[in-house]
């Protein structure tokens, strides 16, 4: 019973939040809109799939303005990283995708406009919505409380409109793969040469990433979870090596790009990797994508 209360109080005010302030927008005039988007609130492999999809859309010749929430900082940094080669892609932080959107809209400078999240953003109108999909959606309210896995039930969205690319992430065969590739020492880039290995990580979904570890051949000690986005990750993560300073640890791209430059030379002969992750999506997929 507690949980349905709950679940009906986050409805209500997810219902009364989308009536006052995201009602349905303008629609862009020069750039085409694309929207990254899952159900779940984080852990959906949206920004890997962002990356992959900025870099399939600069490959074509198109200009491309990314779109992250500023709050998610470790993100940006990582994207920024990413992207600082390709003079096609320009990486934005903001915490209103709408608004900013239609600036560059404005200055005609980019053909696309991608958003990575904004599916809940109901002002975001006439975008291409790709959907990551990792569970079957949800239809109850009973859903939305306590996990924080979904955000809004499938009947808040028209998930049969001609702009809408639903994308299976999680069954059999899904047409979208999230892959770790390679595994380097944050510092110097030498191989991961090690057979086991502690994970320390602050990310939307750490199980998965683990899982992903697994699946390239590195065998898990033990876990360090930490907060999505977390600021103190650094800190933590510094005590945690002071307390076993002979172990190897496997952290996520993003998890790098939180730890500031006096941490990594302080740390430079630290058993500390990055794993790099790749998104694999099938040549069928790629085809409707756009």
């Amino acid at each position: 019973m507690l949980r349905l209360f709950l679940a009906l109080c986050y409805r209500a005010a997810y219902l009364l939040h989308h009536a006052l302030c995201l009602r349905p927008g303008a629609p862009l005039q020069h750039s085409k809109l694309i929207v990254v988007g899952s159900f779940r609130t984080g852990g959906a492999g949206k920004t890997p799939f962002s990356i992959w999809l900025c870099n399939h859309l600069a490959a074509q010749g198109k200009t491309v303005a990314l779109l992250a929430h500023e709050y998610a900082f470790d993100e940006v940094s990582m994207l920024r990283q990413k992207f600082a080669d390709n003079a096609r892609i320009q990486v934005f932080a903001t915490r209103n995708r709408y608004r900013l959107a239609h600036e560059l809209d404005r200055s005609q400078k980019f053909d696309c406009i991608v958003c990575d999240d904004g599916f809940e953003d109901s002002r975001l109108v006439r975008a291409i919505t790709i959907l990551l999909q990792w569970e079957p959606l949800p239809t109850k309210i009973s859903e939305l409380w306590p996990y924080g896995k979904m955000r809004s039930l499938a009947k808040d969205h028209d998930l049969d409109s001609p702009m809408v690319r639903i994308l299976r992430c999680d069954d059999g065969n899904p047409v979208v793969k999230f892959v770790v590739d390679k595994v380097l020492h944050y510092a110097t880039g030498e191989k991961f040469n090690h057979k086991k290995a502690n994970v320390a990580c602050g990310l939307g979904n750490p199980e998965r990433f683990c899982k992903d570890l697994q699946n390239f051949g590195i065998e898990i000690e033990r876990q360090f979870f930490f907060k999505d986005h977390s600021k103190s990750f650094a800190a933590q993560f510094e005590q945690i090596l002071q307390k076993n300073p002979q172990d190897a640890f496997v952290i996520s791209e993003k998890d790098a790009a939180r730890l500031p430059a006096e941490f990594i030379q302080k740390n430079v002969n630290s058993l500390i990797f990055v794993a790099s992750q790749t998104t694999e999506i099938s040549p069928e997929a790629t085809q409707i994508l756009l």
